[in-house]
Formats: C-alpha cells, sequence, structure tokens
C-alpha cells in the first residue's frame, strides 16, 4: 500500500455530504447521504464506515481532498476542519477542490459550456460558469438572485448541479425545448470525481498548505469574518480513529 495514493475525500458543501476512499485516483468505497445540519455528528461515523468498506485504516491515507465550497458556512466548517485536522495529525498533503468543479467535471468533455447551479439559501443561488475551451480552474463563479439568473441565462450551455432538478420547468420555459439540463438524482457530486481531480492535482504537485487552505462562501462579509475565524476550532483527530 505505501507505493500508492491512497486518498479521503470529503464533501459537506450541502445538505448532501459524500465521503470517499480511491487509490490512485480510481474510487474503492464511497458513501453519501442527505445531511440536514447534521454533519458534525455524521461525518465521522462515514469516514469509519467506508475507510472499513475499502478495507483501509486511517494510518493508510496517504492524501486528502476537501470540496471547500461555495456551500454552507456551517457545513463546510466541519467538513474542513476535520480534513485539515486529519491532515496535519498524519503529515499528509491535502488538495482543495472547488464544489460547482466537482459538479461540472464529468461534463467537460461534451464539447459545450458548463453552468452548474447549487442553491445558496432564500432565493440566491451558487452559479459557476465553465467555458468549453477553459480549464476546469478558469471557471466562473459567482452568487446571483435566482429571478436575475433566470433574466439572463447561458443560451448555449449545459446546466447541471444540484439545484436544477427544482429549476427545470422555469430554465426550459425560458430557453425552449433546446435547452440542454443534465438531471442527476442527488447527490450530484461523487467522490468518484474528487478522486479524478485530486489525484490529478497531486502528480502535479498542486496541493494546498494548511495555513493557506480557505473556503469559499460568497456571503456577507459578517460570514466572510467568520470564515477567517473558523480554523481556530478543529476536529480532534483521535476520533476518526477505527
Amino acid at each position: 500500500m505505501s507505493n500508492q495514493d491512497i486518498a479521503l475525500a470529503i464533501d459537506t458543501s450541502t445538505r448532501y455530504a459524500v465521503v470517499g476512499v480511491s487509490r490512485d485516483g480510481q474510487s474503492v468505497a464511497e458513501l453519501s447521504w442527505r445531511s440536514d445540519r447534521n454533519h458534525s455528528v455524521e461525518l465521522v461515523p462515514a469516514i469509519q464506515r467506508t475507510l472499513a468498506q475499502a478495507h483501509v485504516g486511517i494510518d493508510d491515507i496517504t492524501a486528502i481532498h476537501i470540496a471547500i465550497g461555495p456551500g454552507a458556512f456551517s457545513a463546510l466548517r466541519v467538513g474542513m476542519s476535520t480534513a485539515m485536522a486529519m491532515a496535519m495529525g498524519r503529515d499528509i498533503p491535502i488538495t482543495t477542490i472547488g464544489t460547482l468543479e466537482i459538479e461540472v467535471h464529468p461534463y467537460l468533455d461534451l464539447g459545450q459550456d458548463v453552468t452548474a447551479i447549487i442553491g445558496a439559501g432564500r432565493t440566491r443561488l451558487y452559479i459557476g460558469t465553465f467555458k468549453r475551451e477553459d480549464s476546469l480552474s478558469n471557471g466562473h463563479v459567482y452568487l446571483e438572485d435566482r429571478d436575475k439568473f433566470l433574466e439572463n441565462l447561458p443560451v448555449d450551455s449545459i446546466f447541471c448541479g444540484e439545484a436544477v432538478a427544482e429549476l427545470r420547468s422555469e430554465l426550459r420555459g425560458r430557453l425552449g425545448p433546446d435547452c440542454k439540463i443534465l438531471l442527476v438524482p442527488p447527490p450530484t457530486r461523487s467522490a468518484s470525481v474528487m478522486a479524478e481531480i485530486g489525484h490529478a492535482k497531486l502528480k502535479s504537485g498542486d496541493t494546498t498548505d494548511l495555513a493557506d487552505i480557505e473556503p469559499i462562501y460568497l456571503r456577507s462579509s459578517q460570514v466572510a469574518s467568520a470564515a477567517r475565524r473558523w480554523p481556530n476550532t478543529t476536529t480532534e483527530l483521535h476520533y476518526v480513529q477505527v
């Protein structure tokens, strides 16, 4: 096992959480579930179950891939705190992956622009637009009011993401029968996609220093201020032992 990249992937960006274990970028075990504000209670048992399913222990993990948002403040904090504590305790590299990058990655080779949509609470949406000719890291990620987004829809784009199902009638009503919507039952993000992206980052040396890890919130200045403080509270490493 020592010659393999055995990575743990964690995504707690939204109510749909994902944990996975991969070897050299190939998923070997994955668990996803709907967690309505219970990430802090459910994440560690999910990690334990996934490690057991993959027949590896915490000491076998050589890297961690973590989704950094945008997403819900408390949900992101749980996943990122856990990942950072494990990476620090094990002295292993960590890669950071944008949540909307995970959404669009499976569709970037379809030859069209891709727009990922995630709910941001109330009447707002997190939007990620990725041009067909750009790399994954060159997408435009922003927060938008639902009505304003629907008024200015990109015409030649594939729509995907967690919020697409609830928006499909509006999207089709405004863009007509040519509207391209990828309806994937939630969770729309997978640990296998994170493994692929994260493994490529590891191979290229694109890891992130723990001191430089910052979540993407795209929220108010009040939440941004809280975001600067949250790493002071981390999950104790011994809670994830199996």
